[in-house]
Order: C-alpha cells, then sequence, then structure tokens
C-alpha cells in the first residue's frame, strides 16, 4: 500500500474516529495524524510504544481502581460510589456512568494507538525485522491487556483491530472470540518482545508470559497456565521483596521509587512532568499521618471508600502479619467521623504530592500475581491441592510474617493435611490473595472468576443488617451511551449489558 494512499484513508478515518471516542482532544488527534506516517526509526516505533501506555494511565486511574475496590466484600463506599456497593444494583449513580464511560474511552483509545503502530511498523526502513517484531510484540502486549479488562467487565464488546479501524460501525465480538484475539496477541508478545524491558515500564515477554498465564486461567487451560507461571518463576529475574516491618512494603509500591524485583508491569509515574496517579486521593484523608509529621497525601484526598474494623476480612486478619497494617490503619476522624470503627486503606501513600497526584506506580502485574496464579494452576491440573500448590502460598505468608519467603517455617507455614481437597484450598487462596492484594483492584476479578463473589459478599457486606444479594445488572458495566450513538451497528436495546437497557 502506498503511503499517499494511506495518509488519505487514515485522515479520512480519524475524522470518523474523533467523533466516535467521544472526541478525540486536539493532541490525540494530532498524535493519531502525524503517525499515519511511516514509522522507520527506533525513536520513532519507542514513541508509539509511549503513546498507548500514556493513555493507559487514564484508563487505569482513581475511578478504576476505586470501582473495583468497592465490589470487594472488605470494602465500603461513600460520596458518588453510594449505590454501586454496597447494594450491588450496578451502575446507578450518573456520575459514576460517566467516569466509567470515560475508562471504556481511553482503553479504547490506548488499543487505536497500538492499532495505528501496529499496521504502520511493518514498513519501517530503518530497523531490522527483528527490532520491528519486537516493538509490535510490546503494542500486540498492552492491545492484549487493554481487551482483557474490556471483556471481563464488559462482557462482548467491538473488537476493533488494525484491519478494521476504518469501520466505525462495528458489532460487537463474542467473549469467546475476544478471548482467542487476547492470546494470539499474547502469544506472538511471548515470541518477539525483548527478554529484558528496553527502558522501565515497557513490557517484556515476562510480563506477556505473566498475562498470557492468568488469561489462561480465564479459559481453563490450566496446563498452559501453570506452564507459563513456572517459565517466570524458574527464570530468576523476580523475586519477593523481604520485609521486616509494614512499611518496609513500600519498597514494593512506595512514592518516587524506580522499581524493584516483584515489578513485572506497572504504568510508571512522574512528578515531574505531571503525569501522576490520582487514585491516592480516593483513599487518603487529608488529615491522616501515615508516619508522624508525614501526611498520607500532603493533606489531600477525601477518602471515597474506607473498610471497618468490624467487616470479618479485617477482624480475622492475624495483625502480626505486616500485610494489616500495610493495608489497614484505623483513625479517628473527631468532627469528621464516618464511623467509629473506620479505617483507611493506606497500601499507597506520597507525603510529597502536589494536589491529589502522586508519584506512585500503578501495580497492574506484581511477581506476587504469578505466585497466585501458579499456585492455583498447579493444583487445577492435578485436581487436587499438593504440596508444591500449598508452598507458593507459604512464600507469600512468609514473607508477610518478616520471615525468608524460601524457608519453611512452621510457626507460619500452611500443611496441606488442612487444606487437602480443592474447596479447603479455594478458600485458603482466596484468604491469601485478598491479604496479598488489597487494595490493587484485582480481588473482585478473581473471586467472579472463581464463582465466590455472591458467597463472600453475602457473608461479609450487609445492608440495613441483611445479608446482601448480588444483581446480574453488577457483574457487568454499563457500555457508554456514546458507542451507541455513533456507532450504528449496536442496538441499544439489543446489545446493552444486561440491566441498562433504556426504554
Amino acid at each position: 500500500m502506498k503511503k499517499i494512499v494511506l495518509l488519505s484513508i487514515f485522515a479520512l478515518s480519524l475524522l470518523c474516529l474523533s467523533s466516535c471516542y467521544e472526541s478525540l482532544d486536539e493532541a490525540d488527534y494530532t498524535y493519531a495524524l502525524a503517525t499515519s506516517n511511516f514509522y522507520n526509526t527506533t525513536n520513532e516505533a519507542n514513541a508509539a510504544v509511549m503513546a498507548p501506555l500514556n493513555m493507559m494511565r487514564g484508563a487505569y486511574d482513581a475511578n478504576w481502581f476505586a470501582t473495583l475496590e468497592i465490589n470487594t466484600e472488605y470494602c465500603y463506599s461513600k460520596g458518588v460510589y453510594t449505590g454501586y456497593s454496597p447494594r450491588y444494583e450496578g451502575l446507578v449513580n450518573a456520575t459514576h456512568i460517566t467516569r466509567i464511560g470515560s475508562n471504556w474511552t481511553n482503553i479504547y483509545k490506548a488499543i487505536l494507538y497500538c492499532n495505528i503502530a501496529i499496521d504502520r511498523l511493518p514498513d519501517a526502513n530503518a530497523m531490522t525485522g527483528q527490532e520491528i517484531n519486537a516493538f509490535i510484540g510490546e503494542l500486540r502486549f498492552l492491545r492484549a491487556f487493554n481487551y482483557f479488562n474490556l471483556v471481563r467487565h464488559w462482557g462482548a464488546v467491538p473488537l476493533r483491530t488494525e484491519e478494521n479501524m476504518e469501520i466505525w460501525d462495528l458489532k460487537k465480538s463474542s467473549v469467546e472470540d475476544i478471548y482467542e484475539f487476547i492470546i494470539d496477541d499474547l502469544l506472538f508478545a511471548v515470541n518477539n518482545c525483548p527478554s529484558t524491558s528496553r527502558m522501565i515500564g515497557t513490557p517484556n515477554l515476562y510480563a506477556a508470559k505473566a498475562l498470557l498465564s492468568e488469561v489462561y486461567m480465564y479459559t481453563k487451560d490450566y496446563a498452559k497456565s501453570k506452564q507459563l507461571a513456572e517459565e517466570i518463576i524458574n527464570s530468576g529475574i523476580y523475586a519477593l521483596v523481604t520485609v521486616a516491618q509494614p512499611r518496609d512494603f513500600d519498597k514494593v509500591f512506595g512514592y518516587d521509587l524506580t522499581t524493584s524485583t516483584e515489578e513485572v508491569f506497572y504504568i510508571k509515574t512522574s512528578r515531574t512532568d505531571g503525569k501522576t496517579w490520582s487514585y491516592l486521593s480516593y483513599t487518603s484523608h487529608p488529615k491522616f499521618e501515615i508516619e508522624p509529621g508525614k501526611l498520607m497525601l500532603n493533606g489531600n484526598g477525601y477518602f471515597t471508600h474506607y473498610t471497618d474494623l468490624r467487616n470479618k476480612v479485617i477482624e480475622n486478619w492475624d495483625e502480626n502479619d505486616f500485610r494489616h497494617d500495610l493495608n489497614v490503619r484505623f483513625y479517628i476522624f473527631g468532627e469528621d467521623a464516618y464511623g467509629s470503627y473506620t479505617c483507611l486503606l493506606t497500601k499507597y501513600w506520597d507525603p510529597l504530592a502536589q494536589g491529589g497526584g502522586a508519584n506512585v506506580s500503578i501495580p497492574l502485574i506484581r511477581y506476587s500475581d504469578v505466585l497466585i496464579t501458579y499456585a492455583e494452576a498447579t493444583a487445577r491440573v492435578n485436581n487436587n491441592p499438593t504440596q508444591e500448590s500449598i508452598e507458593y502460598l507459604n512464600k507469600l505468608r512468609r514473607r508477610a510474617y518478616g520471615l525468608n519467603p524460601d524457608s519453611p517455617d512452621e510457626s507460619v507455614d500452611y500443611k496441606l493435611s488442612d487444606y487437602n481437597d480443592m474447596d479447603k484450598f479455594i478458600d485458603l487462596l482466596i484468604k491469601e490473595e485478598t491479604y496479598e492484594r488489597m487494595n490493587e483492584a484485582k480481588h473482585w476479578d478473581f473471586i467472579v472468576r472463581l464463582g465466590k463473589a455472591q458467597e463472600l459478599v453475602g457473608k461479609y457486606q450487609k445492608v440495613n443488617g441483611d445479608y446482601t444479594t448480588i444483581s446480574e445488572k453488577h457483574y457487568l458495566w454499563k457500555i457508554p451511551d456514546a458507542e451507541f450513538n455513533y456507532n450504528k451497528a449496536l442496538d441499544q436495546k439489543v446489545d446493552q449489558n444486561p440491566g441498562y437497557i433504556t426504554e
């Protein structure tokens, strides 16, 4: 295809895309128009990767994390999120629906940038074929990551690729087809991404393996999942950071942290250019000092969600586990009290923050995620928990008590004899996963996949003293009205997710 033809097609298609993506702003439009030219150099290809990464900072923002955390059995909502939980009726607040629509838009913008570059890069004339494929591998990882979140939270959605960028009126693809597409992207990424990240924050082949391993858990290809997780573990590249007190976990989640041996794929932030993470403003209280004289967010924050000492997850959590004090801090708010048992979610903090933005990288995939997947996959493959299944949960548990993760310790170790069937093991798996990944926007998806969401929410969340029931509507989010306004291949009455159809 000749360059002039490509320019004409892109100029025309981007005019459509500027409206279909709820109007690309001027910077987005300028970038997209510029990238309709061939990519020639490694610097230009790197810019192609940075574009979706930058958009993903907005896609996986405060609202994304808050929405997924308030779903859980251990978390309570307030403010704009009241109504979403603890009543579990799905999106019922107009402001929240708008925010979720913004997440949808930013995810599709990130996918658009991936598609443009994936389409252009094969024509580059200043890179080798191996270099081109490496960059495409990174982009296909990012595209797969975004589609994985679309399919988990919206279900069937339009599958926009480099092959159909010029087509806006596009029907939804089935969940099965989207997973097939995700797997194909990730297999390419595994085979072509660099083994070491080109720079901190760009995906490598181990990030691709980690994501593909998790995707296979959703498609129940447990043997493949186990193999990939095992390859990551055996690579020796990653390791659990050892801790001796709760705030030593700042070596994993801390402000101004460059990287760590647990970081598989984080969205990086920067204090100097204002590319920060706003989620801390949702979990912080402006008066709370996480250390004497150091405010959690430099005097900002409004705690849109919180937990409570009476919640059974919190009440049953051994306080000698350093993850307890890392994640949960009781605070008497005085006249600002929301309840005398109120606890802030304190995994992240930044006393140097300017406004509500913190220089805390967004922890999307950690080495702990790989260990949790591996523990479950080994049990699934064996149709029963094994010593290896228990051992990888024990590694997380030992670290949490300040012990060497790799050295057995009878004082804290779980025993296979106590968890020798799948039901007992899954309950243990959920308990350790909850402690390990609290406030990381992963637990809700985990318990939904395991079919345990209703059981856990029913056990730990109450409304007016009664156990609550999760409505069908709550399991998927509303497809934004703008998608139906601009995409004429979709019909709101037919294609909207259950419970959100407007008459």
